[in-house]
């Protein structure tokens, strides 16, 4: 361990450009936005491009979004909107389970606007379908959207008088939906759909992100940079351009000269014909292909304990160790490399 973490630091010093890629718990990603910020380097989640999807609504958009457990407490209407990824069904299955007590009696209605749900989840909550499954959402959600309005549309909606009605009808109705293979289009016109809704009574939508680990490294970056994943250190402080710091984009094109790699989970650095030096972080217990130096590294909430965020609260919560053993925490590994490097502030942890 200890002539990896120096060989590492070797390259890290005499790098020009580094970009990191991470995939950590809390502790994890803190350390090492910390490193990126000590070495000047760019900084991504190894899912970059569906996490930026992600952000892109709260940063070119915006919205009306509400939590977990309010939905669960006052929603008398759900409305499900594209497809719902399997991890968040059995957050579904709990909102089924119970009525809304801070809502009038009756308990709640659901319904489906686009996407088709595996494992039968809709007939398990007993959604009813508007429109059908293999129209655009963002046809879709323009269609109900006047529908709502009381204009005229070009084509007529399945179940269209009573979605309308239910919609009507509702103190607090709520639209959720993820990220997951949504395009920026349909989630404005979603956005879309509930100011109108707005204007007279109360509405919200429940945004579940593709990945959890993704989305809690976003929130870890805004609180520790301002700034959402894709920000860099390069002029000594952040700047954050979704385009210009696409780690993806900066390797393919050769503007990066070392790719720090860490993965809590099995996955492998992308392989291209621009391949940078390559230190790998890697949970994987075989040395990673192309590497310079590959470290292994423990999982937070299997082999140590960790800090990660939970769409099914939508906070972080502590997650203990499934099956602790000898493998470090990132965090940890972080600091060692941190003490190797010349003399600078300390990482925070």
């Amino acid at each position: 361990m200890t002539v990896a973490i120096q060989q590492s630091a070797t390259l890290l010093v005499s790098s020009r450009c580094p970009v990191f890629s991470i995939d950590s718990d809390v502790h994890g990603s803190r350390a090492a936005i910390a490193l990126a910020q000590r070495l000047g380097a760019a900084y991504d989640h190894v899912k970059g491009n569906d996490l930026a999807r992600e952000v892109a609504l709260y940063s070119n958009h915006g919205g009306f979004f509400t939590t977990p457990g309010e939905t669960r407490r006052r929603a008398d209407c759900i409305v499900l909107v594209g497809e719902i990824p399997a991890d968040h069904h059995e957050l579904m299955l709990s909102l089924a389970a119970v009525s809304p007590d801070l809502a009038p009696p009756g308990g709640r209605t659901w319904f489906q606007l686009g996407g088709g749900q595996a494992d039968g989840l809709t007939a398990k909550l007993g959604t009813v379908r508007v429109g059908e499954a293999e129209q655009p959402l963002s046809k879709l959600l323009g269609l109900a959207r006047a529908l709502l309005a009381g204009r005229k549309a070009s084509m007529a909606l399945t179940a269209a008088e009573e979605f309308r009605t239910a919609l009507l009808r509702a103190q607090f109705p709520v639209f959720i939906f993820s990220g997951y293979r949504q395009d920026q289009a349909s989630l404005q016109m979603l956005q879309g759909l509930i100011a109108d809704i707005n204007q007279s009574r109360r509405a919200s939508s429940l945004f579940l992100p593709a990945d959890d680990g993704a989305w809690g490294f976003a929130l870890t970056s805004l609180w520790m940079s301002g700034f959402p994943p894709r920000t860099s250190f390069a002029d000594g402080g952040p700047a954050y351009d979704p385009q210009l710091f696409d780690i993806g984009r900066m390797l393919d094109e050769g503007e990066a000269d070392l790719h720090l790699w860490i993965s809590e989970d099995e996955t492998r650095p992308p392989q291209g014909s621009q391949q940078p030096v390559l230190i790998a972080f890697s949970y994987s217990p075989r040395p990673v292909g192309g590497a310079a130096v590959t470290v292994r590294i423990g999982k937070a909430g299997a082999d140590h304990a960790g800090v990660g965020y939970s769409s099914r609260t939508g906070s972080f919560a502590a997650r203990d160790a499934t099956a602790p053993s000898d493998l470090l925490p990132v965090s940890a590994i972080l600091r060692q490399l941190a003490q190797a490097l010349p003399p600078g502030e300390e990482l925070p942890c």
